[in-house]
């Protein structure tokens, strides 16, 4: 199967899903090649699945009569093993394609056995639109940390850098807003080198870079660290008509870390903005799945980055209108994620002595109470209670 081209050995493999996106192709073995289109018979594209949520890719299943098309493309060796990293949780077989040009044995890959769900038929079509700009720049990330701290290591954090790749879209489709701000122009910033120090459930980037000074000229070449994770959506769920809140509690490991000697925290309900989801999606999602209750609509409250000296984190954050009685205070949060979780509802008023008096130490939480001050009067007349 193999052919030879430019004196090396090129594998021809066959690609019928994702990688069939000329882009994503590209992030992940630096090239377009030629796609030569094919045809493999016997098998359908479907939707990986897990949990009855759809992932974003296909996999091959098989099916009497059907005909999946897609393209073959001659790899180098280091571009095949590029594919490789890639492919994790699928095994490769060689199998007997149909081209223009006639029959041709190409490399496939097929998924292992019950890795994943089956979901709806895939096609290409209605996958780009939701998912090709995320997973193409996701590839690129995927790349350079497999490269970094090995492919095994990379896709064990794969998820995460999904999340990544997501923030990084909307940083770029809604940047801050710049009206006091330096006019970044080209050459402000030179980052010279870039290395990923660890990456597990988050990551740690070191890098070495130099920048505009503001009396003019570059900085002195400055070695510097960032906790990479990605975006988050909070929600202080407010009931106007009661007049109070709910607020949840957890043990949390930063305070642990720093020595608090007592790491359960009092927090607004919070947590990463998923692959494919908006902030507001995630923000709903969280409010059900920490407390079980049911946000009536979202006031969007200030955007920020909690620690920019340090972390990529940005927060989107929401007072959510919910109706509050007694009852919907109970213990929640997800099992399969080890969540413990105990939700208080508090007056709007004990709400501001928990701020006044640090036991609402943390900084969403205090973002929120201090913006639901301002707005809180307002509220309570739509309600028709002020």
């Amino acid at each position: 199967m193999m052919r030879q081209a430019a004196g090396m050995l090129m594998q021809p493999h066959f690609f019928y899903g994702t990688l069939c996106h000329p882009p994503l192709l590209e992030a992940v073995i630096g090239r377009v090649p030629q796609l030569v289109p094919a045809r493999l018979e016997g098998f359908a594209p479907h939707e990986a699945c897990r949990e009855g949520q759809g992932l974003g890719f296909p996999i091959l299943i098989e099916t009497p009569g059907a005909v999946t098309r897609g393209v073959v493309a001659d790899l180098t060796e280091a571009e095949a093993e590029r594919i490789a990293w890639y492919e994790d949780g699928y095994d490769a077989e060689i199998r007997e394609l149909e081209t223009g040009a006639g029959s041709r044995e190409a490399k496939l890959w097929l998924p292992q056995a019950d890795r994943w769900e089956v979901g709806a038929e895939w096609t290409l079509g209605d996958w780009a639109p939701k998912w090709a700009a995320l997973k193409t720049e996701a590839a690129r990330l995927f790349i350079a940390e497999a490269q970094a701290v090995g492919p095994d290591a990379a896709n064990a954090r794969y998820h995460a850098i999904l999340v990544r790749a997501a923030s990084i879209l909307r940083a770029r489709a809604a940047p801050m807003a710049q009206d006091l701000r330096r006019d970044l122009q080209d050459g402000d910033i030179k980052i010279d080198a870039q290395q990923t120090a660890y990456a597990k459930f988050f990551a740690v980037e070191d890098y070495k870079l130099e920048h505009r000074l503001f009396a003019g000229g570059m900085s002195a070449k400055l070695d510097r660290a960032a906790f990479v994770s990605g975006d988050a959506s909070v929600v202080l769920p407010y009931d106007p008509v009661r007049d109070r809140v709910m607020l949840i509690e957890q043990i949390r490991t930063g305070p642990l870390a720093r020595g608090e000697p007592n790491p359960w925290m009092i927090e607004a309900i919070a947590g990463r903005v998923d692959p494919g989801e908006t902030p507001e999606e995630a923000a709903l999602r969280e409010a059900g799945e920490e407390a079980g209750i049911t946000i009536a609509r979202l006031i969007e409250a200030p955007r920020y980055y909690p620690s920019p000296g340090a972390k990529s984190e940005f927060v989107y954050s929401y007072i959510g209108i919910a109706d509050l009685p007694d009852e919907a205070a109970q213990l929640g949060g997800k099992a399969d994620e080890h969540e413990d979780i105990r939700a208080h509802l508090v007056p709007f008023e004990r709400l501001m002595t928990l701020v006044a008096t640090g036991e609402a130490g943390n900084a969403p939480l205090v973002v929120l109470a201090l913006w639901l001050a301002g707005q809180r009067a307002a509220l309570q007349r739509m309600a028709g209670v002020a």
